[in-house]
């Protein structure tokens, strides 16, 4: 069955797919589309995202792709399977089955227990969901690392442990590329974690060095600015802001990829995505909180709007009140914020060019990857009906590379932390306490 089957008015997975129209300032090359996406929930417990987005610059079909690719990896990532096995990590080794435990998964660090979540550990019953590792080998990863919404319906009051995992999720024509896709993911987040909290040097990368970018944001009415996101992995990651001086927005992206090109013009386009999103956040009847007002979003994920900017005042101690993503963007409309921290975008320590050539590939990202240890496991999401057509599904993760979190619940009990930090000459280490750490979120959603 053609991709294209999966959209229909009435029996598809996507009643349609929209252009969406351009708002002022934006490049006259920026184009998006929506998918609005049917209700998973009269189905059950499976509360799928409504809308997903695609972006490009210039190809309305690539854009139409992309909505739909992110519909369906939302729509198959929230479909929790029946009879997901409810057991702890000590009895399935007992069994002589692998799984990832506390030891491949030691997210909290001891001063964060309770914070809302419990430390994870052998004894603690969990759903576990099927995965297979980089051997062939079959594991266990916990259903909740995997899932999207695992904590739903009837599992609303099991353990958690974690926050949600955004990383690492990806839909793609088959199942390796949907893997490739979202292993590049788990680096991108891994690399801007670390460069980010631990305060790293930066590297700024010309603008007019990426092929075709210069002429991609013509017209826009914001400043962009690129940097190298430090990683030890063959892939380019890149990190980006635009600057608005008009509405003030500060909004970044960044991506992963195995050309440098590709990386850093995906990583404009989600700061671009940032940057529209924020907009709502601008007025008190803008469209974010519009949707909070109608019961769309949980008003306890933001911060209340504040006509003078100040959301660092409500943020609370290490910016524990910043419980969402979206409230990190708000952060950043603080222009005390962006005195700060923005120089780690607009001036950085060095600049230079573009790197040029491929950076990278499946094989050698894994084959790094394993040889520092890290385990590599995927899941495959595909539901049934997706599965009737070329596109697959699949949760990826790996041991201890570090996935990103809202502020209130960043996983401070990874050792990469301090590892990276004494690499770079930094007597740090989250684990121990939250001193010296840098606790504002980035500006990405």
């Amino acid at each position: 069955m053609p991709v294209e089957a999966l959209v229909d008015p009435l029996s598809g997975i996507v009643r349609r797919l929209v252009d969406v129209a351009p708002v002022p300032g934006l490049p006259a090359a920026y184009t998006a589309v929506t998918a609005e996406v049917s209700d998973a929930r009269r189905l059950g417990a499976w509360p799928a995202d409504r809308v997903s987005l695609g972006t490009t610059f210039g190809d309305r079909d690539g854009a139409r792709t992309a909505a739909l690719g992110e519909a369906v990896e939302r729509y198959c990532g929230n479909r929790v399977p029946r009879d997901l096995p409810l057991t702890t990590a000590a009895e399935l080794r007992a069994a002589g089955d692998r799984c990832w435990g506390p030891e491949e998964l030691p997210l909290l660090a001891p001063w964060q227990d309770g914070r809302p979540y419990l430390r994870f550990t052998d004894d603690l019953p969990i759903r576990w969901i099927a995965g297979v590792e980089a051997d062939g080998e079959p594991t266990w990863l916990p259903a909740s690392w995997a899932l999207l919404n695992h904590h739903s319906g009837a599992r609303r009051d099991e353990p958690r442990f974690h926050h949600l995992n955004y990383a690492g999720i990806a839909t793609g024509a088959g199942a390796t590329d949907a893997h490739r896709r979202g292993l590049l993911e788990l680096v991108e987040r891994d690399a801007l974690e670390r460069w980010w909290h631990l305060g790293l040097p930066s590297h700024g990368i010309d603008l007019a060095s990426v092929p075709g970018l210069d002429a991609a944001l013509a017209g826009a009415a914001f400043d962009v600015h690129l940097v190298e996101l430090p990683t030890e992995y063959p892939a380019a990651v890149v990190g980006a802001v635009v600057v608005d001086p008009e509405t003030g927005i500060v909004a970044g992206g960044g991506a992963a990829r195995f050309d440098a090109a590709e990386a850093a013009t995906k990583a404009v386009l989600e700061a671009v995505h940032t940057w529209v999103f924020t907009r709502g956040l601008l007025d008190p009847d803008g469209w974010v909180y519009a949707s909070i007002d109608a019961g769309v979003l949980a008003r306890g994920l933001y911060l209340d709007h504040r006509a003078d900017r100040h959301y660092r005042d409500d943020a609370g101690e290490r910016y524990a009140a910043v419980r969402d993503l979206g409230a990190q963007v708000q952060v950043w409309l603080d222009p005390r914020v962006q005195e700060e921290h923005l120089p780690r975008f607009t001036t950085p320590a060095t600049h230079g060019p573009l790197r040029t050539g491929p950076a990278g590939d499946l094989a050698s990202l894994t084959a790094a990857l394993l040889a520092d240890g890290h385990r590599i496991a995927r899941v495959d999401l595909t539901t049934p009906d997706v599965a009737e057509t070329p596109w697959r599904v699949v949760r990826t993760c790996a041991t201890g590379l570090v996935p990103n979190a809202p502020a209130a619940f960043r996983y401070w009990g990874l050792p990469r932390w301090r590892d990276t930090a004494r690499a770079h000459g930094l007597d740090l280490d989250p684990a121990a306490g939250p001193d010296g750490l840098v606790h504002c979120p980035p500006p990405f959603l």
